[in-house]
């Protein structure tokens, strides 16, 4: 099984980083555990069951997004194939964090192995320049990929212009690309449309594209469309439910096929978006994010301790200045923070003046800002 309309939820990703720097923080690794059973039929194959593993870790630094994936297959007769993806892309403002101009670049190894003998390594650069605004921005770029599978010892190349706008609303990001690839003086143009939406407990992306193959190559035009649901159950669990159709890759070889999958996904602490506004949120320059910088009123308190998204949610005891206030004794990188207070082991709060933001099970936490700009 391969992995799907994985390539466009990746892009979707980044995107979502590299236009959204408030929301790249040092937040500890984002873990997902996904344990599922698949009914999948490639196009040149007969229907298969095939219960399957996948890890999936994502990080985030100011500059930075790496994601990778890894996952074990089983089919019937024994059968098995192994899976492994890595992401990484960098991005930065030549003008400025204020500057709508951001430049990124990237990469993305992967490598499976099949019980028949078949084994494929490909690899691809990614080169984009965007604009982005409040709630919406563009791009255009391009793309070099390389593929070797045991069906062939040549190496197969493609080149691939690209150009594609996202729009944002709250929880709702959708996203709409367009690829011109060229592989071995072949033209294969393809468009893609994704959309992600998180409400309460719910998780959900779309995706869909068509591809036009060359009219030497005596197959038809491909279309693609399919859905992932995840419903959170608790903050570290959610049935997870997909199906749909995914399109062939054209670099390795492989065929596409049809899909549908039900499972369960274990997490550490659930990951859900910064919306990309809050009302009068509270900005901290890096110079005000030191140790000891940050603090916050609590009356009446005797100990104090925070959870951020920062460090997991792990809890960290704060100290009393000679204000009163209870300061945070780490400093904070340039990003967007969750976070709650622990009051005398007792309550949790969050403190009088900081903005608040849904955390999707019903509460509510608090939110602060750190800016990149001194």
């Amino acid at each position: 099984m391969r992995f799907g309309p994985g390539p466009t939820l990746v892009l979707l990703l980044i995107v979502a980083a590299a236009t959204h720097p408030a929301a790249a923080s040092s937040q500890a690794p984002h873990v997902e555990l996904d344990i599922v059973a698949s009914r999948i039929e490639y196009d040149t194959l007969a229907a298969l069951n095939a219960p399957s593993l996948s890890l999936l870790t994502e990080w985030q630094r100011p500059s930075l997004f790496g994601r990778v994936a890894a996952s074990a297959t089983g089919f019937e007769g024994a059968g098995w194939s192994m899976q492994g993806r890595a992401s990484l892309a960098g991005w930065l403002s030549p003008r400025g964090v204020r500057s709508p101009l951001r430049l990124e670049l990237g990469g993305t190894g992967a490598a499976s192995r099949h019980s028949r003998g078949f084994d494929a390594v490909s690899g691809r650069l990614d080169g984009r320049v965007h604009l982005v605004g409040r709630r919406g921005g563009g791009w255009v770029g391009a793309s070099l990929a390389a593929a070797n599978t045991s069906f062939d010892s040549a190496s197969v190349g493609a080149f691939s212009p690209s150009v594609g706008a996202w729009l944002q609303n709250a929880s709702v990001r959708g996203m709409i690309s367009y690829l011109h690839t060229v592989v071995s003086g072949e033209t294969y143009p393809e468009a893609n449309v994704s959309l992600t939406l998180s409400r309460g407990p719910l998780d959900l992306a779309l995706y869909g594209g068509v591809r036009e193959w060359p009219v030497d190559a005596g197959v038809l035009d491909e279309r693609w469309a399919g859905a992932t649901a995840a419903f959170w159950v608790t903050p570290k669990a959610a049935f997870v439910v997909s199906g749909g159709k995914y399109s062939s890759d054209i670099v390795q070889g492989l065929p596409g096929g049809q899909f549908v999958s039900v499972g369960v996904r274990l997490t550490p602490r659930r990951y859900r978006p910064i919306p990309p506004s809050v009302t009068a949120p509270i900005v901290y320059s890096v110079d005000e994010a030191t140790p000891g910088s940050i603090g916050f009123e609590v009356a009446g308190a005797t100990r104090v301790e925070i959870a951020g998204d920062w460090n997991g949610w792990q809890r960290l005891e704060l100290s009393r200045d000679g204000s009163g206030r209870w300061v945070l004794p780490i400093g904070l990188e340039p990003g967007a923070y969750r976070f709650n207070l622990l009051v005398d082991g007792e309550r949790w709060m969050v403190p009088e003046q900081v903005p608040t933001i849904e955390d999707g099970f019903g509460d509510v936490v608090g939110l602060l800002i750190v800016s990149g700009a001194n």
